[in-house]
């Protein structure tokens, strides 16, 4: 349905870099003459005022222009009687374009005053055509009309029913190009494969499920995020979550809704099992329509439906796949919020996974509404890999800027988001990271935000300007927000359990302990301290993710395998709980996989593991609720996890933000085994004593006084496990919890 791009490598390619400035990258240079080279824009000839070959191999030449063009109008470079159009690039960086075409206001289909009124910001086309359909799949459109362009590069069509449910394109031409249909960029919903983007009333009784704005009300004034740190984030796929039960809705939405599951074994699998966790926030893995899943071939046995979802292709809608009629644009809308509401009723926040920093490829719409606009491109006209692919998203640009804020937005007001997690939110710009954090933190102050603080690739943005861990410590904190921008630790990822760029590379408990002894105690702080020589500290908990496992690389008991050797199962179990029991106690945010507290594993059959299943399928990704049978390893794991997650909200001092609070609370023993960490924790008016212990059984002092043991090896929770006084035996590869008796 779409037509050439024009991101083809062809060999001759023209770009215009400025109004009167037009490159043209040519197979050879050598004896060109400016005699030879003529620029026409809209149809009349523009004078050659200097003519020079950049240093970039001697293949493209810059035309300095005596007047300047128009690039509404089509623009051509002739040499050698061949013509070659000439593309905007460079000009959408010049403060000219930015005061000519930056626009502020709507986008996309709504319905006002019963009418429906479309506009899309496509600045240089020669021609917007607006066609009407009344499916979402196939047939013809029953209304075209060409649409009309107004100020800033907007173009407007009004028509006088609503048209709620019906499903709509764009067509444009552009210099040079092949009329290209494409769906609107801010499309918010559509039909099957989302080929076609639908109109929706997002107000209308029927997408709005029983108890809706009521529930989200409820849930925020029972559950307010007074501090980033109060969160403890489980993240999940939507098939992951379902895929082995007996849910009606199973790889669907509306699973996360299910009351009642049962596994096997009679045991709470589902949404009962989460609110039994005790988790604060569920993390979905993409919802957004992704392009690599065939939804007309989702009851096809034989095919792979399965997809993590980082290969977006339409930001705003729902991924149909996941709904129970993906034909259905309205199922898309109303199903995904049924999922939240059900969340929300049982006191469970939601955080959408969204991948701004590129597309799946050059034929999405922001390609096709804007060709080169929303991407970035060296001086050749070629794309950089900042993202592991070759289209990165310029987020820097103001209209880019604002379809990342105005996404956000919508996903928040319409599904109710509790929170976002940024893809490679290194390739974002800094100044485009405060300006979200100022609009969604306006919109709601307890909305959760944190991405991965690195690059994928080599990208073209400026390392001072990348939102990395680093720079995202600059990023300020909105007045009564709960936090700023959190990012990942791949520290404590990597400190504690080992390198995941190495699978037989062990960490502090398991197999390198004595080199990682202060990357933990950094860790352990909330990464705030700036006395353990690490080259990021930022001033606050609130900014840092802890976790061992999420769903990128090996799960945390695939990595404990593949260190452990031929190690007796249960010495693996003490050092997956001892990794949790790291993560917990810390100052941060806590975060682990799906399944992590279920043994999750991903073999491939071969007697090793699937590090990377982004596209394997269900049976190497599905969480095997099965496994959680009574008095196993598996439930035992559970318990502990749980029970780790109840110590943690009963004791406010583990959740200490600030730098200076968590250096005035924090005391570390020096009378202990070198590999050994132990400390105590004051505040909150309570005062803890936890201890680390990642090799041999050892008799560690205990401070003055007496204290009630809560966590051990085998054992979490907020119960007195004994009280203790002068010395305690901690057994080797666990966390030790006390405590003080009053």
């Amino acid at each position: 349905m779409t037509a050439n791009s024009g991101y083809s490598d062809k060999r001759t390619r023209a770009f215009i870099e400025d109004y009167n400035r037009v490159v043209i990258i040519v197979p050879s240079a050598w004896g060109a003459t400016r005699d030879e080279f003529k620029v026409y824009g809209g149809g009349v000839e523009i004078p050659i005022t200097d003519f020079y070959c950049n240093p970039h191999g001697g293949h493209e030449i810059t035309l300095v222009l005596g007047r300047q063009l128009d690039p509404e109008q089509p623009c051509f470079v002739v040499r050698s009687g061949i013509s070659v159009p000439a593309q905007p690039k460079g000009i959408y960086d010049t403060a000219e374009f930015a005061a000519r075409y930056t626009y502020d206001g709507k986008l996309g289909a709504s319905i006002e005053g019963g009418k429906t009124v479309f506009r899309l910001w496509a600045p240089f086309a020669q021609s917007v055509r607006l066609n009407i359909y009344g499916d979402g799949e196939t047939g013809s459109n029953y209304y075209g009309g060409v649409m009309r362009r107004g100020e800033r590069g907007v173009w407007t069509a009004t028509l006088d029913d609503d048209l709620s449910g019906k499903y709509y394109t764009y067509t444009l031409s552009y210099n040079g190009r092949e009329d290209a249909e494409t769906v609107d960029p801010y499309a918010i919903s559509g039909g099957m494969n989302a080929g076609r983007g639908m109109i929706v009333d997002t107000f209308s009784p029927r997408l709005t499920p029983y108890g809706w704005a009521e529930e989200h009300e409820a849930y925020k004034k029972k559950h307010p995020l007074r501090s980033y740190t109060d969160a403890i984030i489980w993240e999940t796929h939507i098939r992951d979550f379902s895929g082995k039960t007996r849910a009606i809705n199973r790889t669907r939405f509306l699973a996360l809704a299910e009351h009642g599951l049962r596994n096997g074994s009679g045991e709470t699998i589902g949404l009962d099992y989460l609110a039994d966790l005790g988790i604060t926030h569920v993390h979905l893995l993409p919802v957004a329509q992704y392009a690599t899943v065939d939804e007309t071939r989702l009851y096809d046995e034989t095919y792979n439906a399965f997809n993590w979802g980082y290969d977006p292709k339409h930001f705003n809608m729902p991924m149909g796949a996941y709904c129970t009629n993906p034909r259905d644009g309205n199922s898309r809308v109303r199903d995904l919020r049924e999922a939240v509401c059900a969340l929300h009723s049982s006191g469970i926040g939601v955080v959408f996974d969204v991948v701004y920093n590129h597309t799946y490829n050059f034929e999405a719409p922001l390609a096709l509404t804007v060709p080169y606009y929303y991407y970035r491109f060296d001086h050749r006209g070629n794309p950089p890999k900042g993202g592991g692919c070759g289209r990165e998203g310029a987020s820097e640009r103001p209209m880019c800027r604002k379809f990342i804020i105005d996404s956000l937005l919508h996903w928040a007001r319409t599904y109710h988001a509790d929170g976002f997690r940024f893809d490679l939110m290194g390739l974002h710009d800094v100044e485009t990271m405060q300006a979200i954090e100022r609009a969604l933190h306006a919109e709601n102050p307890d909305i959760l935000l944190y991405g991965e603080g690195w690059v994928g690739g080599s990208t073209l943005l400026a390392g001072k300007k990348q939102c990395n861990k680093w720079n995202c410590c600059g990023i300020t904190r909105s007045e009564g927000a709960a936090g700023s921008i959190a990012v990942f630790s791949d520290v404590m990822r990597d400190c504690v359990k080992g390198s995941v760029f190495h699978g037989g590379d062990g960490g502090y408990v398991n197999g390198r302990p004595y080199e990682n002894v202060n990357a933990v105690k950094f860790s352990s702080m909330g990464a705030t301290s700036p006395n353990f020589n690490m080259n990021w500290v930022p001033d606050d908990a609130g900014r840092v993710i802890n976790y061992v496992s999420a769903h990128d690389n090996n799960t945390l008991w695939d990595k404990i395998a593949m260190t452990s050797g031929h190690a007796p199962r249960e010495l693996k179990l003490r050092i997956n709980r001892m990794c949790a029991g790291i993560v917990m106690t810390s100052r941060g945010i806590p975060f682990f996989q799906s399944g992590e507290e279920l043994l999750r594993s991903k073999p491939n059959g071969s007697g090793g593991f699937v590090e990377n299943s982004y596209n394997s399928p269900d049976e190497i990704n599905n969480i095997d609720w099965d496994a959680l049978v009574p008095g196993s390893d598996t439930e035992a794991m559970r318990d502990y996890y749980k029970g780790l997650i109840a110590f943690r909200k009963a004791h406010p001092v583990l959740r200490l933000s600030g730098r200076a609070e968590i250096e005035d609370a924090t005391d570390f023993r020096s009378d202990v085994r070198y590999d050994i960490i132990a400390y105590t924790l004051r505040g909150a008016g309570e005062e803890l004593y936890i201890v680390y212990d990642p090799l041999e059984p050892a008799d560690v002092p205990l401070p003055e006084g007496k204290w009630s043991l809560r966590i051990d090896g085998e054992r979490a929770g907020d119960t007195d496990l004994g009280v203790y006084e002068g010395k305690y035996h901690i057994e080797g590869k666990s966390v030790c919890a006390f405590v003080r008796v009053r």
